[in-house]
């Protein structure tokens, strides 16, 4: 496998505040990486730099064995990196086709062709039943099933995922996470954001943890939650090895 994505001391200020310090991470081809972090540690800040929402202030991002650090998100859309979000983004007004759809016009320009594949990826995601509903009548955990759907349509190499369980049921959460491992099996490899952590470790090749922008700790699941600092800054002390 090689490296399909890398991030060099990548730093993210804010008007003097730094919200990412100097984070470095390689991710290789088909790996699922988990990205871990008490609230305001970070993390969507860094997926931000990576995807070009918010262009790093200093460091550096190799995708795919390019220099992407001062590209678009669009541009990076079009290489192969697509992204869901922490609060839905749908087009509420729109049918769930129509809203894939919009991500296969990134690589398509004809109707037809762009119909296709977003029927294709809405199945894939299991909601073909609801293939004309209006996405605004969806619950949470289909306008999160849709999104990914969406971002699927780009056709990505990479695909990070910005904490995809929030607000759903146990039910919920375990179809979420066949469906992480289905996307994975399809050749795609995925980083995400996620704070249900008997989820994310179990998904999760290997898991890195950011504090207060810092990278703190990189490793298996296994050895993430017998860190003393990570248990200390966010696990809590129910993940401490039992004597």
């Amino acid at each position: 496998m090689g490296i399909l994505l890398k991030a060099s001391k990548v730093t993210k200020k804010f008007a003097g505040l730094t919200a990412v310090n100097s984070v470095d991470l390689e991710i290789n081809e088909g790996e699922i990486i988990g990205l871990i972090g008490p609230n305001g540690a970070g993390k969507t800040t860094f997926f931000n730099s990576i995807t070009g929402f918010y262009p790093a202030t200093y460091g550096s991002v190799t995708f795919d064995g390019n220099d992407i650090t001062h590209r678009t998100t669009y541009q990076n859309c079009k290489a192969g990196m697509a992204r869901t979000f922490q609060i839905v983004q749908p087009f509420g007004q729109l049918t769930a086709l129509e809203n894939v759809m919009v991500g296969a016009f990134n690589r398509l320009e004809s109707y037809s062709e762009a119909e296709k594949i977003a029927r294709e990826m809405i199945i894939f995601v299991g909601m073909e039943d609801k293939m004309h509903a209006i996405v605004a009548d969806l619950t949470i955990g289909d306008q999160r099933k849709l999104e990914m759907a969406r971002a699927l349509a780009t056709k990505p190499k990479l695909l990070l995922l910005d904490e995809v369980m929030a607000g759903l049921t146990p039910t919920e959460i375990e179809e979420t996470v066949e469906l992480v491992l289905k996307i994975r099996d399809s050749g795609v490899t995925i980083l995400m954001i996620e704070h249900i952590m008997a989820a994310l470790m179990k998904l999760s090749d290997r898991v890195i943890v950011l504090d207060h922008g810092t990278l703190i700790a990189e490793g298996t699941p296994s050895e993430i939650t017998q860190n003393e600092r990570v248990i200390e800054s966010y696990l809590g002390s129910a993940y401490k090895k039992q004597d």
